[in-house]
């Protein structure tokens, strides 16, 4: 009987520790590097040296995500890949190339930076200005890189657990399941909440405070003065600012020479009432008690998320009417306008439209002949809630005369309307939209007027500045390039600012958190002068001109707002 000889046991070899390169994606590190650079390029506003950082590091970590899921994706479907023997050279040659267009582009950046900030009026930046950046550009993708490597970890191990009690790959997938929705309540439930209760709790406590330097008025015109139904106490800190920067009589008569009126000026804060309707109906005893049906200017305010009204955009009218004039506004949110559009979705267009109905309402009842001319007026939020609460009645039959509208955000559906549908030799930026019968757009560098003589009885003016994001943001930026950069652009846009597919889209979106810190009369900080403009255009004064309106911004010297959206 033959016997086979036993092999001899062979420990197998144990695989060779990779190194920490091996981990990286080539693919992630090539597209990564590939939009972080273009992030370097221009945008619609010069960002200072956080937000380039952060919105450079936040692009190389997604950028490097998408990478790496696409190679990740190209492994799990068999297809051909670079052989091992090859990935090492090439990895290096992708470094290399990575780093050296990753230089080139921070390079350029002051080539590009200069010309944009003489566009918008913008200081110069030094040196340290660069270092920054690269700093916070580092810190934040590695972070962000960390936090996706622990969640790819914890996917792992969740597809692996339930793999000791059944091999099917059901399994797998109810474990990833299951790991998902668990760090989805942990983190909406706790961390979520959490952070939005500290927020909450700290604004709300900020809107009682009283604004440097004020203090109640004493003519009856104002809310919060004796005469009032709203307390001082009750206005909070948006209402008790814009009741200080009031006018009166005698300051209007001393610029214009002619005999005036105190303006009448109220507002309704958030704790005045329990709800929309209830703060609507002590508005509408405020106007009844002040006076304000006799009036020849009507104006219902919607404030912006704080509750804040620029004065800037108040005055004007006041001063071109003789104080013949009563504003009214209504508080619904003491929470900044991007954290009210989030967490409190639709809040606004719900308190606009419970306001202008009680008003219109009483208002309409009144004698034609006998009622002020009414209009509506709203700055960024607030012009998406004014916006949304105009009704068919009061365009046709009853008709109010007019709105002014003022950086309107990227969600007002009439807006994007006007724009999708403009004329066609007409700019995205400055859109005319049937020959201007009803809807007239205004920039610093335009007349109301050029869209034609045929303003009809209802006239509705936008003011929107080209370089403002909160405008222009567009959600198909990532993959299509927006009109507003064909040429003719606007007159403070870089000619330098190309459209790339998901990074312009990244930019635009950190240029929004930016629009609020550029010089007056760009991005979204709207000059008294161009209010005064748009004044003009949709009210009609007899007795004023545009050099009287320049006067009056030299005068109130456009100081930059104290409030905040």
């Amino acid at each position: 009987m033959r016997h086979e000889l036993a092999r001899p046991h062979r420990t197998p070899k144990p695989e060779p520790r990779r190194r920490w390169i091996g981990r990286l994606s080539l693919t992630g590190l090539y597209f990564g590097g590939l939009w972080c650079a273009s992030t370097f390029t221009p945008s619609l506003v010069p960002r200072d040296w956080l937000f380039q950082g952060l919105l450079s590091g936040v692009v190389l970590a997604v950028g490097y995500g998408f990478g790496a899921a696409l190679a990740a994706l190209w492994e799990f479907l068999e297809l051909p890949v670079i052989p091992q023997r090859y990935r090492r050279p090439l990895y290096w040659v992708l470094i290399a190339v990575t780093v050296a267009r990753l230089g080139w582009y921070f390079m350029q950046t002051r080539d590009w930076q200069v010309p944009a900030r003489e566009l918008l009026e913008m200081p110069q930046v030094d040196h340290e200005y660069y270092l920054r950046i690269i700093a916070i550009m580092l810190i934040v993708a590695g972070l962000l890189l960390l936090i996706g490597r622990l969640l790819v970890l914890g996917v792992g191990w969740a597809a692996r657990l339930p793999k000791r009690v059944s091999q099917r790959r059901i399994a797998s997938v109810l474990g990833i399941a299951v790991f998902a929705v668990l760090l989805v309540l942990v983190v909406n439930g706790t961390l979520v909440r959490g952070v939005i209760t500290v927020i909450d709790n700290t604004l709300a406590a900020a809107d009682t405070r009283d604004p440097e330097g004020a203090v109640p008025p004493t003519t009856a015109n104002f809310s919060g003065s004796p005469d009032s139904l709203v307390p001082w106490d009750l206005l909070g800190y948006s209402g008790k600012l814009y009741m200080t920067e009031g006018h009166v009589a005698e300051e209007i008569s001393d610029f214009t020479g002619r005999a005036a009126l105190d303006p009448i000026r109220l507002y309704v804060g958030l704790r005045a009432g329990d709800d929309h309707e209830a703060r609507a109906a002590l508005a509408l005893e405020e106007l009844k008690r002040s006076g304000a049906f006799d009036r020849q200017i009507l104006v219902i305010a919607t404030p912006t998320g704080t509750g804040w009204i620029d004065d800037n955009g108040i005055t004007p009218l006041e001063f071109m009417h003789d104080g013949d004039t009563a504003v009214v506004a209504v508080q619904y949110s003491y929470l900044s306008s991007p954290l009210s559009l989030i967490l409190q979705p639709g809040l606004v267009q719900e308190s606009a439209t419970v306001v202008f109905r009680e008003i219109y309402d009483h208002w309409a009842s009144l004698p034609e002949d006998d009622r002020p001319e009414l209009y509506l007026f709203g700055l960024s939020l607030g012009s998406l809630g004014s916006e949304g609460s105009i009704t068919l009645q009061s365009l046709v039959k009853d008709r109010i005369s007019g709105a002014l509208w003022v950086g309107p955000p990227f969600r007002n559906p009439v807006w994007r309307s006007i724009r999708a549908n403009r004329d066609p030799d007409s700019p995205d930026w400055q859109p005319v939209f049937e020959e201007g019968t009803v809807f007239r757009t205004l920039t610093r560098s335009n007349s109301l007027d050029d869209a034609g003589p045929d303003w009809g009885p209802v006239r509705i003016a936008y003011l929107a500045y080209p370089t403002d994001a909160i405008v222009f943001f567009q959600e198909s930026m990532w993959y299509r390039r927006p009109d507003w950069l064909d040429e003719p652009r606007g007159p403070d846009v870089s000619p330098e600012f190309e459209w790339t597919p998901v990074v312009t889209m990244w930019q635009v979106a950190v240029d929004m958190l930016g629009a609020f810190n550029t010089p007056a009369g760009h991005g979204h900080n709207y000059r008294m002068v161009d209010y005064g403009t748009g004044w003009m255009g949709v009210t009609q004064p007899e007795d004023w001109t545009a050099e009287d309106n320049a006067r009056l911004a030299d005068l109130m010297n456009d100081a930059r707002p104290k409030g905040g959206n």
